[in-house]
């Protein structure tokens, strides 16, 4: 079924405001933003939301782009880079293990020190995440299984790129969907836990 250009827009504006505020929740408020339709209707880019409409997910057409860059603009969510975007991460989530076990193999083997912080520099595993050698729904699922993400802020002494990357993190941890046991066993089958 097809979605509304209106509500298209509604969906674009709580997907941003979840991604780019401290203060609102997607899920806390269910997706709903304080928006009439009066507002939309004199906007010069709702042709825009039209095009939009006509995708089969926008949901997760936005959330791969908003991942990408937070600050998406409406007129860049319609070019090939952002179909591209959404492509990647679709294949990303219907192939979830398969994705996690390519990037938990170019972990070190000690299984610490691919989380460990020396003298507040970035570990192994956040530096692989920086090179785009591993995906961040990867280190999602690791921090879910052993909670890694508050010992990095305790010792991870950037206050530029680490808090977003965080703060990214933990605005996409709720729209992940895995079966943490299957990451468990895989996590255990890589490493002596």
């Amino acid at each position: 079924m097809m979605m509304e250009p209106f509500d298209a827009y509604k969906k674009y504006l709580a997907l941003k405001h979840h991604f780019t505020s401290d203060s609102y929740d997607y899920f806390k408020y269910n997706g709903k933003v304080n928006v009439k339709s009066t507002s939309f209707d004199v906007r010069k880019d709702k042709y825009m939301f039209y095009k939009l409409s006509k995708k089969k997910d926008v949901e997760g057409y936005l959330i791969a782009n908003m991942l990408n860059d937070g600050k998406t603009w409406i007129g860049d969510l319609l070019s090939s880079e952002s179909e591209e975007i959404y492509i990647n991460w679709l294949k990303r989530q219907e192939s979830l293990s398969y994705v996690f076990q390519n990037d938990i193999s170019k972990l070190d083997d000690d299984m610490n020190m691919n989380f460990k912080s020396n003298n507040g520099e970035y570990p192994l595993a956040l530096l692989l995440l920086l090179r785009k050698e591993i995906c961040l729904e990867t280190l999602i699922i690791i921090d879910n299984i052993i909670s890694i993400f508050n010992h990095w802020n305790k010792s991870i002494q950037d206050t530029v790129v680490w808090p977003d990357i965080y703060r990214k993190c933990l605005k996409y941890k709720s729209f992940l969907k895995f079966d943490k046991k299957t990451y468990v066993n895989l996590l255990k089958s890589r490493f002596t836990m």
